[in-house]
């Protein structure tokens, strides 16, 4: 009887020990994250319910100059057809990284392609044209 006492004492304690010691002072509550690694538990915000991210499709504008008329200041740009920007809008030339001129959408459209009135600087044929 004795010993069924003594492994009985012995088992609750052993399942007592067994537990989780985040409640218990000095014990660390989690594994602390390493440094440069994402923790892998998320934490919504409180009050705030957990949104997907939205995303937006990239409605700018980009094509080649083709043809130049520099006494005339305007360009032709190829374009993709059905996604040519509307009249009037400001476009930014760029040579190999650098913006060399400013033009302007004209109403004038064939295709794929559209003239733009130059603004400022000038414009080569294989220039990159941008809406920013």
């Amino acid at each position: 009887m004795h010993r069924l006492a003594v492994l009985l004492i012995a088992a609750l304690a052993a399942a007592g020990c067994a537990g989780t010691r985040e409640g218990k002072a000095g014990a660390p509550k989690s594994p602390p994250a390493e440094k440069g690694r994402p923790s892998t538990q998320a934490k919504p915000a409180s009050g705030q319910p957990n949104l997907a991210p939205v995303i937006e499709p990239v409605s700018a504008f980009s094509g080649k100059v083709v043809l130049v008329n520099a006494p005339l200041k305007y360009v032709v740009v190829e374009g993709v057809i059905g996604r040519l920007p509307p009249v009037e809008q400001s476009l930014i030339i760029y040579r190999d990284g650098q913006k060399v001129g400013a033009a302007v959408v004209s109403a004038q459209v064939r295709g794929a392609n559209f003239a733009a009135d130059l603004t400022q600087g000038e414009a080569r044929v294989g220039d990159t044209v941008r809406s920013d």
